[in-house]
């Protein structure tokens, strides 16, 4: 019966041939309505043994997906290595400028567009401010409702508001709601409430009227544009104006802002190494960050231990440095360095003195040959090697993927069998059971019959 090698087997009995006798021994739990026999625990151990060819797919699969990830963070590294290196290499990066103010009450700011050297004097003479205007309040209501009232921005142009109550708040209500850049309020004053509006927007262009209120509003703040003055207006000098107190392009590239009248402010724009050496600096970083990402994969237990591919990109990194510019000069001049323990480091100190003694020479060793050197290796590697690397093992990936889901159907149908062929055991067992109850209580009724008819 092949229910009994399969217990014998799942036992650890040798089978040879056919079984004479179902006399089983082993760990089993005692649970069989027949047999006594755990027969699920025993159909869980055929499965595991089963399913050992499924596991070891399953194990494959782990590891697979373990170097892959390990592959497309190495590329991410390498991505942010060669955007790096780009940086370093273009022009904005290398005209950086800053801008300087003579004044605390003036900040100013440069864009790329802005050129080192250029600068201007000036006077604030004006700061931007909004609109107020207010009316008080001396009742129940400040307009009758059924007329509204009309509010008339710089242009000459009205604004009709509809009110529904005539009160100081409804008209503040609905001012809000139309939404004609003017916003107002109910402000309780030591001399009473006021129904105070006031423009969105600083500058004269935010200038208005109301018109429809039962008393003359008063303008408290007029509105107008901040303004800068260079000389004497009429005589040869010249106003700038501005709605805020913001002024864009009055030299080329330059932003500022004021905050206070002042005289005799000087702004002005200059080169910002500093600026450059933050690039140099994220590029140096960035190439560390590729070195320790390799390190920690190619090293004792990594995902990629001991891969020559990556153990040489390290090297060629590292060479890369070593070698120097394209005159063979160090690039410890320019503060790029390597470090004992196998890495890079950046010298800003170092980088800003060069740069000051000589930024064209410092420019090409920076620019034109490390950071080149850089963004070239970089998406070498990630393009011919990485991308490569990562196709295959997705492919192998999807590939292990079909044959554990079809190891999930075979198992399936396999464990359904093994159900099946011993529930039927079970059956088979009882039925004998019943048969032997059955022949034991007619041999013993015929015994006890044959007994009696000798005693009497």
């Amino acid at each position: 019966m092949g229910w009994i090698a399969d217990i014998q087997a799942a036992a650890g009995f040798p089978v040879k041939g056919p079984a004479k006798e179902s006399k089983v021994t082993g760990t089993f739990s005692i649970s069989g309505l027949s047999s006594g026999i755990d027969t699920a625990s025993l159909i869980s151990q055929l499965m595991t043994v089963a399913a050992q060819p499924q596991t070891a797919l399953k194990n494959q699969l782990s590891a697979e997906q373990n170097v892959i990830s390990t592959y497309q963070a190495i590329n991410t590294k390498l991505s942010a290595l060669q955007a790096a290196a780009d940086a370093v290499t273009q022009a904005g990066t290398w005209s950086a400028t800053k801008a300087s103010s003579s004044s605390t009450s003036v900040v100013a700011s440069t864009n790329s567009s802005a050129t080192a050297g250029s600068s201007t004097t000036f006077n604030v003479t004006q700061l931007a401010t909004a609109q107020i205007s207010t009316v008080a309040v001396t009742g129940a209501a400040v307009s009758t409702p059924a007329n509204g009232i009309d509010i008339v921005d710089s242009t000459g142009t009205a604004h009709h508001v509809n009110l529904t109550d005539g009160s100081a708040a409804g008209v503040a209500a609905a001012v809000n709601s139309a939404g004609v850049g003017v916003n107002a309020a109910v402000v309780n004053t030591d001399s009473g409430p006021v129904l105070q509006f006031t423009s969105a927007t600083t500058g004269s262009a935010g200038a208005f009227s109301v018109a429809g209120l039962d008393g003359s509003p008063q303008t408290l703040v007029a509105a107008q544009n901040a303004q800068v003055t260079v000389g004497t207006p009429g005589s040869g000098g010249y106003t700038v104006s501005s709605s805020s107190n913001t002024f864009n392009n009055v030299i080329p590239g330059v932003t500022f802002s004021v905050s206070a009248l002042a005289t005799g402010v000087s702004v002005a724009v200059a080169s910002d190494p500093s600026a450059i050496s933050d690039k140099i600096k994220a590029l140096v970083d960035s190439a560390n960050a590729v070195l320790t990402e390799i390190g920690n994969d190619t090293g004792k237990g990594g995902a990629l231990e001991g891969s020559y591919q990556f153990n040489s990109l390290v090297q060629k990194v590292l060479s890369t440095v070593s070698h120097g510019d394209a005159t063979s000069s160090s690039y410890s001049a320019i503060g790029v360095q390597l470090t004992s323990t196998g890495g890079l480091k950046f010298d800003a100190a170092a980088f800003a003195a060069a740069y000051t003694a000589n930024p064209v020479t410092t420019k090409a060793a920076a620019s034109g040959t490390l950071a080149t050197a850089m963004s070239s290796l970089a998406s070498n590697f990630s393009t011919s090697t990485l991308a490569p690397m990562i196709s295959s093992g997705t492919s192998e990936v999807a590939g292990l993927n079909k044959q554990i889901s079809t190891w999930d159907t075979r198992l399936a149908s396999q464990q359904t069998a093994l159900q099946q062929k011993y529930t039927a055991m079970e059956v088979a067992l009882q039925k004998l059971s019943s048969t032997s109850t059955y022949l034991t209580g007619a041999l013993n009724a015929l015994t006890n019959s044959n007994s009696n008819s000798k005693s009497n």
